[in-house]
């Protein structure tokens, strides 16, 4: 799902008395429901790179176990089924918004809507729009494709993460504080190539940081991090990507390494080397490297083509499509 570039962005909101008041003025409760999808999806990244700061053995991370929808229900926890429809349009329309939270939602959009197009459980990028069609579906409906949308931003965020830690490995301070300041550090060497927006929200973080850190040991983290050089080798970037974005599939249809492989290797450009060889060697590197275990075991697809075949074949190719136009 492609950004609205017709979209207003989103104003800052700092607080929830912001939101309530940008509510009020514009009579539309949008904007508190954005500023909670903010929260829940700025909670949801910073706890994934928790995992990965605070864990340094990659067996011991909890990823893709359900963290998104677990939120979710935290952050609406009093809603009624007659809230959903409402909540969901809210939903949708934010992640059409320039803001970079949504950035995920979108990405997550797209295998759910691949899902819809294969199996029809859910909405799916032609009907994911609030219309009175959908607003009126039945509330299964829409909670099941809220919680499938939830295991694939759990995919989306653990991918970014993973990238980010290969990339930006002074971000990933065992120390909260530090990762904060790193992490704002990062962003302003990037801030000359942001839109306002983006920048508004950067100097409001800086800000809020400045005076919270002014007398603390931990503030030169920030000036540390701008002028850090280190980069993480990543010989096996594709096979990370495509086993990370895949999961929520393996977990759903309980596919076997096997299975995995058989989905992989014909998008490989060496589909027989480490670490997807052999079995032996590859689910050892799910665990050890990208910190995911298979729950249970499966059963292996005679064929090689297990359940949820063609979803992920799809969506590997929409994957190959956003990669060559990034080059």
């Amino acid at each position: 799902m492609e950004p609205d570039k017709t979209a207003l962005r989103l104003p800052l909101m700092r607080s929830f008395k912001e939101a309530a008041a940008l509510s009020t003025k514009n009579n539309d409760p949008f904007y508190l429901d954005a500023f909670a999808f903010q929260c829940w999806l700025g909670d949801l990244l910073s706890t994934t790179i928790a995992e990965y700061a605070e864990k340094k053995n990659p067996r011991n991370r909890l990823l893709q176990s359900g963290q998104a929808w677990q939120g979710f229900q935290k952050l609406f926890a009093k809603a009624g089924d007659e809230d959903f429809p409402t909540i969901l349009s809210h939903l949708l329309r934010f992640a059409k918004h320039d803001d970079p939270q949504a950035a995920n939602l979108r990405q997550a959009l797209i295998p759910l809507s691949l899902e819809h197009e294969c199996t029809g459980e859910y909405f799916g990028a032609k009907s994911a729009r609030p219309t009175p069609a959908l607003l009126s579906a039945s509330i299964g409906i829409i909670r099941r494709s809220l919680v499938r949308w939830c295991d694939w931003l759990d995919a989306s965020v653990h991918f970014d993460t993973h990238a980010f830690w290969r990339l930006a490995p002074a971000a990933f301070d065992p120390d909260p504080d530090k990762r904060e300041l790193a992490a704002l550090g990062i962003q302003q060497c990037y801030l000359a190539h942001c839109d306002d927006s983006a920048k508004a929200r950067w100097l409001s973080s800086f800000s809020e940081a400045a005076e919270r850190f002014k007398d603390s040991t931990k503030w030169p983290t920030l000036g540390r991090a701008m002028s850090a050089q280190t980069v993480l080798p990543w010989p096996y970037a594709r096979v990370d990507a495509a086993v990370i974005r895949l999961w929520p599939l393996v977990k759903k249809y309980n596919w076997t390494y096997r299975d995995l492989l058989n989905v992989l290797r014909p998008a490989l450009k060496r589909p027989t080397a480490y670490p997807c060889n052999t079995e032996q060697e590859f689910s050892p590197y799910c665990a050890n490297v990208l910190g995911l275990r298979k729950p249970g075991r499966g059963r292996s697809a005679r064929n090689g083509k297990p359940e949820g075949y063609e979803i992920a074949r799809k969506l590997l190719g929409q994957e190959d499509k956003a990669n060559s136009g990034k080059r």
